[in-house]
């Protein structure tokens, strides 16, 4: 697979007066270092000073493969070339990966997921306090290393989500008053692999807090509780085609357990999850409800419609048949079904599968690029976007 970091060449008849398209990319992630590796003040000096010494002296949970703890054919999953010219891992320095990414396409906002958060948010082992004064640590820390550098810069929340009551302290401490850079904190973000189904009412007074402060609840890709209900794949290719086995259950629990009639105007986007799965699912939500409805007779509408009305997605991974046209036809179908209306454009820059923003289907109409470049995100998010920079069209 090759990488590349130019943008693609403008197609074919396009002239000196081509349009560009504002681009807003919703699946950044920034590398947290270990504290050795940092240049400046560590996450962990962030932390009150209890906490300092309880992670000197016993350390800080970590799960997953973020950080090289699980072997991958590249550590970090990163493409070769993101490494900062200075030294340091992938994704670990804002500078550089404004020019490699913003600067390079042109973006005019990109959205940090932080996925070394959570084996803390979920607390993974350790004391409950520390769960939380550590994702307020990562969230200051990232204020002050990103946020601060380049206006471009926006931020998913950290939040020890499996504390709900804590969980609703860390977003009114951003959102309530004049809190600095707390207006570029755009949404939360949990994984999809929590200890419970994300339905469950354990998790509704986040949901409660979130459609308050009109936050999107994300759900990002992880691996640190479970890939699979069987267990875990013995391949790293094998896990990476196994993401998508997460969107069934997450969205059946969502509907089913009646969280949007009871928070109507909460809004949840998949990232890193894919989209082609969305449209047999919401199938399979109706036919279910057809024959078994009267056991969740709280509904008000059919499942098919809460799907529409409040889940977002993004395109990446995006899928990659060897005929383009079967990825259009399954847009086409996408779109006919109103879930095409809710996809946005992520790069999931620095990683390996990261994908430019000519990978979405070539059968797009320019409004239909606009709006999956930068069009619906800006409207979820409000983040602005810059309609005279971006990707060029004829």
């Amino acid at each position: 697979m090759t990488i590349t970091t130019r943008p693609e060449a403008a197609p074919a008849g396009a002239t000196s007066t081509t349009r560009k398209l504002g681009i807003i990319d919703c699946d950044v992630h920034p590398l947290k270092l270990r504290e050795h590796q940092q240049r400046g003040a560590g996450v962990t000096s962030y932390l009150p000073e209890r906490w300092q010494r309880h992670a000197a002296e016993v350390g800080v949970a970590r799960g997953g493969w973020v950080g090289g703890d699980r072997p991958r054919p590249r550590e970090y999953g990163q493409r070769w070339d993101t490494e900062p010219p200075g030294g340091g891992a992938p994704g670990s320095d804002p500078a550089f990966a404004a020019e490699q990414l913003l600067d390079t396409y042109e973006i005019s906002a990109g959205l940090l997921n932080d996925l070394g958060a959570f084996s803390s948010a979920g607390m993974k082992g350790q004391p409950a306090g520390l769960a939380a004064a550590y994702c307020r640590a990562l969230n200051e820390h990232r204020r002050d290393n990103w946020l601060a550098q380049d206006p471009r810069w926006y931020a998913s929340m950290n939040l020890p989500y499996e504390l709900p009551d804590l969980a609703v302290k860390e977003i009114e401490f951003w959102k309530e008053g004049d809190r600095e850079y707390g207006d570029r904190m755009k949404q939360i973000m949990l994984a999809p692999d929590n200890l419970r189904p994300p339905g469950h009412p354990s998790y509704w007074p986040i949901y409660e807090a979130c459609e308050h402060y009109g936050l999107p609840v994300t759900f990002h890709v992880m691996t640190g509780n479970r890939v699979t209900p069987s267990g875990s794949p013995s391949y790293y290719f094998e896990e990476h085609c196994d993401y998508a086995a997460f969107n069934f259950p997450m969205v059946a629990s969502f509907v089913y357990e009646g969280v949007f009639d009871r928070f109507p105007g909460l809004k949840v986007v998949l990232v890193e999850l894919g989209w082609s799965w969305a449209l047999p699912l919401s199938w399979r939500l109706d036919a279910a409800y057809r024959v078994m409805g009267g056991e969740v007779a709280h509904l008000h509408k059919k499942p098919s419609e809460y799907f529409q009305d409040h889940f977002w997605f993004t395109t990446q991974p995006m899928e990659e048949p060897e005929d383009d046209g079967h990825l259009d036809q399954v847009h086409e179908a996408f779109l006919a079904s109103g879930l095409g209306e809710k996809l946005m454009y992520s790069s999931d820059y620095p990683h390996w599968d990261f994908d430019e923003p000519s990978a979405l289907p070539r059968n797009l109409t320019v409004e239909r690029r606009a709006e999956i470049l930068g069009g619906v995100a800006s409207r979820l998010y409000d983040i602005p976007f810059l309609p005279e920079k971006g990707y060029p069209v004829g």
